[in-house]
């Protein structure tokens, strides 16, 4: 089966009822004045053709500022598999819950594109020992100035974000929610990864070796972002089946 789908409207619509059904909450995804925000809502309800929304907060609880026409990239998770999706706000506006509570709420359309993602290809894999794999990045995303780069290799990959080992007197100065843009070389049977991504953490020890990790974002807001989490999750696969057959090897030895 392959690791993305995409959801004809009867699918979409059986994803969104038993989404509200479940109560599954929703990760959002944004970029406001050139500034990336990972947020937190959920589908209050469903109409024919719209969706009402827990108002996007952030971890923190804070609201962020989503207008009217704002492009928002969505993903939830149902049973194996993650669904992708972007859309843009048509209103904010209040909305009743149980009990006869208003709400603030956010009132999309049902998208008429949905993509079905394999939950595995999130899951970080490993590389391998044996393949060395430099991820060379820069300071404000793919259109950013690479006058100024920084190169390491990457540790571990998904579809979700990937980790970054280099010298820690070779670390750049990066802080929390920073967007870069990042170049993956992972051998000659892929084509290179060129992404955007958003400083999440670093993690050092005291061989002098410093860890960074990264989240991809924005890759389902154009089909060419939609092209690249697939060559992504190919990727994971591979490296994925790699690891699996080292276990068995090993576990026969």
């Amino acid at each position: 089966m392959a690791l993305i789908q995409e959801l004809n409207r009867g699918q979409i619509d059986t994803c969104f009822c038993e989404a509200v059904r479940r109560r599954v909450p929703i990760s959002v995804t944004c970029r406001v004045r050139g500034v990336w925000h990972n947020l937190r809502s959920g589908i209050i309800k469903q109409g024919h053709d719209k969706l009402w929304l827990q108002f996007p907060t952030s971890r923190s609880g804070s609201e962020p500022e989503v207008t009217e026409g704002l492009m928002l990239g969505l993903t939830f998770k149902l049973g194996h598999h993650k669904h992708i999706f972007n859309i843009p706000v048509e209103t904010i506006c209040q909305v009743n819950v149980d009990g006869g509570q208003a709400i603030k709420a956010v009132c999309v359309p049902v998208p008429l594109k949905m993509q079905r993602v394999q939950r595995r290809a999130f899951n970080r894999v490993n590389i391998p020992a044996s393949r060395s794999v430099l991820a060379t990045f820069w300071h404000g995303g793919q259109d950013g100035d690479r006058s100024v780069k920084w190169e390491g290799w990457v540790t571990n990959i998904s579809a979700g974000g990937f980790q970054i080992r280099l010298p820690s007197q070779a670390a750049p100065d990066i802080d929390d929610g920073d967007i870069i843009g990042i170049c993956i070389k992972v051998g000659q049977e892929f084509e290179p990864v060129l992404a955007d991504a958003q400083f999440r953490q670093q993690i050092s020890d005291d061989r002098g070796v410093v860890m960074l990790g990264f989240q991809f974002v924005g890759l389902n807001e154009s089909q060419r972002g939609q092209g690249t989490l697939e060559h992504i999750a190919q990727i994971v696969r591979k490296f994925q089946r790699h690891n699996g057959r080292r276990r068995v090897s090993g576990g026969a030895a």
